[in-house]
């Protein structure tokens, strides 16, 4: 019932990305002009991020229920050529859930340092759309970061180091915008 219990969570989860992704679009399409909330944005990248994610979950899931209930043989190191298949799959889905937890906390504290800064403006607003957009798709590609210790190659284990360093930049960008407005705010 265990196993059970997680794919209707996540098919609970996937509906609720599906519904606020479709929410979201509606919203932007009655006013495409007008500049919607950075937290908005920010739920739409997590729900971009849980739709991606949820489906490797279930798929693991139900690998591991097949093995351990009909005798398949996904994640046994003898029969199949993939040894670490399963760290693949845990860390594809677990290392973005580390950002469908971080980026709605992004999207609030760039709200909160809007509304201390009193500007008309937020400072690097696309700037902060931009950053937290390229860490929804650099994040995706960096889970392997975790397995350096499981027989990567030199490249694969190049690829990830180089990603993982890449993800600083929009990082940095974002925590000087903030900065930014917290330096011109009137607190």
């Amino acid at each position: 019932f265990l196993m059970f219990s997680l794919h209707l969570a996540g098919l609970s989860s996937l509906f609720g990305a599906i519904n606020f992704i479709c929410t979201l679009h509606w919203i932007f399409s009655i006013n495409i002009s007008a500049r919607m909330s950075i937290v908005l944005w920010s739920y739409l990248f997590t729900s971009i991020l849980l739709l991606v994610t949820l489906p490797v979950l279930a798929a693991a899931i139900t690998m591991l229920l097949f093995d351990r209930n009909f005798s398949s043989a996904f994640f046994d190191p003898v029969v199949w050529w993939v040894v670490n298949l399963f760290q693949h799959m845990f860390w594809f889905f677990g290392h973005p859930e580390v950002y469908v937890l971080i980026l709605p906390g992004f999207g609030m504290v760039s709200h909160i340092c809007f509304s201390l800064s009193m500007t008309s403006d937020v400072f690097g607003f696309y700037g902060l759309l931009f950053a937290m957009f390229s860490i929804v798709c650099l994040e995706s590609s960096v889970w392997g970061h975790h397995m350096f210790t499981v027989g990567l190659d030199v490249k694969t284990a190049v690829f990830f180091s180089s990603v993982t360093m890449i993800i600083g930049v929009p990082t940095g960008i974002k925590v000087f915008t903030w900065l930014y407005m917290l330096l011109n705010s009137n607190v």
